[in-house]
């Protein structure tokens, strides 16, 4: 599995950090996570077995070097909201209910938020954004100018940038292929 893999695949597990019920506290699933490190001292824990010392989260930690447990965290205190806000910025009426299914489809949790999710528009490969302007140029100038940028940072990855050919998270880090 390469990093790029594995890293998606424990962002789709860590979105099992959504809000339910107005928590603000990431409700814990079955998913589980095969390469998750178990070694707390990783990531500021204390060997000795007792609970990690970082917040929750773990903010000073950089999303490859989190556990399971801080990624559904982050996702939960960090990201999620995030996107919701700007998501609701956009368009208050289309993102009302904005949550984990607006990304990962109503069946993400059966997949287990596997990315990319079948729920959204799918992309060719050659030329994405020219295909996903010219389904909806609003839409895509908010994606590739906002929404991009803000979940590379948040993931600690950078934006795939089409001119450069340079940055490893893009259109097809969410959307499936044609």
């Amino acid at each position: 599995m390469t990093t790029k893999t594995a890293l998606l695949a424990t962002l789709v597990l860590a979105v099992l950090a959504c809000e339910k019920g107005g928590e603000t506290t990431p409700p814990t699933t079955g998913g589980e996570a095969t390469d998750t490190p178990t070694d707390t001292t990783a990531a500021g824990g204390d060997a000795g077995g007792g609970e990690a010392k970082t917040e929750p989260g773990a903010p000073g930690v950089k999303w490859a070097d989190k556990t399971y447990q801080q990624r559904k965290e982050w996702m939960g205190i960090e990201v999620l909201p995030q996107m919701k806000a700007m998501f609701k910025e956009y368009d208050e009426a289309q993102f009302k209910g904005f949550g984990c299914d607006t990304c990962h489809g109503a069946d993400g949790k059966d997949k287990n938020f596997a990315m990319p999710t079948d729920s959204i528009y799918p992309l060719p490969k050659d030329d994405p954004v020219k295909a996903a302007m010219e389904y909806d140029e609003a839409v895509t100038k908010f994606m590739v100018e906002k929404v991009t940028p803000e979940m590379a940072r948040l993931v600690d990855e950078e934006p795939y940038d089409p001119k450069t050919k340079t940055g490893t998270f893009g259109c097809f880090s969410c959307h499936p292929t044609e």
